[in-house]
């Protein structure tokens, strides 16, 4: 039966185009990758961003990316940059372009009250490149961006490891027995670092060879001198810092201080979509 209430149905806000123009998907993670309508969360968006184990797994982001764009399909095989985009877009249609943040001066504690234009940061973000390569003698690494499953498996499996040596360390055990469960950890915490680092690899190649494997990546990556592999860890560091959202640059409300210190947005999701204001992170201690 209708209802006249069916006229006043959440309606798109915004349209935006992926970042990505689409480069990693198919038609099983989403609809199309241009003017993708964004609607403003509900009150069951807000509630699932607030709920912890929700928000651990990763669950809450994703059905919230697919509540407010329909076009998303498949949310867990978006990739890092589209996710900011994305969520920045939502922010928008749900609260408006501006944000209130809160953020403390690195050089004289000072509690600084501003207003940061999320609109600003959309255009930076439709900037980046879709994807980077750099050389190592005669091979030249493609990289790409990781989707949003293996961001938050990653996320997850430090969080554990983390967890595990913090208890490990506490435990009444003999010295050698102690230490040994540390060395194990300490060991998995390594290989966990090696495996994201290689997970950006989308290929190798050397002349008119290409190996695209990540197993095999990763076993000759591993097996490889060490300065060979600070070298790639280093190099993905730097291009995948680029893919974050990017710094701004804050001036101290403090007249006696007045210094200019770079900070970023507390990207935290139960925060960012849960109320109105932020606090920033200020960069430089």
């Amino acid at each position: 039966m209708s209802t006249f209430l069916e006229k006043h149905k959440r309606q798109p806000k915004i349209f935006i185009d992926l970042p990505s123009q689409g480069k990693f998907y198919n038609s099983d993670v989403v609809s199309k990758t241009e003017g993708l309508a964004v609607f403003g969360m509900t009150a069951m968006d807000e509630i699932m961003l607030k709920t912890p184990d929700a928000l651990f797994s990763g669950e809450a982001t994703a059905q919230v990316m697919k509540s407010c764009i329909p076009d998303i399909i498949d949310p867990w095989k978006l990739v890092g940059y589209d996710i900011d985009y994305i969520l920045l877009s939502i922010r928008i249609a749900t609260y408006g372009e501006k944000i209130d943040i809160t953020t403390k001066c690195p050089h004289c504690d000072t509690t600084n009250e501003g207003v940061v234009n999320l609109q600003q940061l959309l255009e930076h973000v439709n900037t980046y490149e879709v994807e980077k390569s750099f050389k190592l003698g005669n091979l030249e690494f493609i990289i790409q961006p990781i989707t949003y499953r293996e961001t938050t498996d990653y996320s997850i499996q430090s969080f554990t490891l983390e967890k595990q040596i913090s208890q490990a360390d506490k435990l009444s055990l003999d010295s050698k027995d102690r230490d040994k469960m540390l060395n194990d950890l300490y060991q998995e915490a390594a290989q966990l670092s090696l495996r994201v680092a290689v997970s950006y690899i989308a290929e190798v190649i050397e002349g008119e060879e290409k190996e695209a494997d990540r197993e095999t990546i990763l076993a000759w990556i591993t097996d490889n001198d060490l300065e060979f592999f600070d070298k790639v860890k280093s190099t993905l560091g730097e291009l995948t810092e680029k893919w974050k959202l990017p710094n701004f640059e804050y001036t101290c409300q403090n007249e006696e201080c007045g210094k200019i210190f770079p900070t970023n947005l507390d990207m935290d999701y139960s925060n960012f979509f849960g109320t109105r204001s932020l606090h920033s992170r200020s960069l430089i201690s």
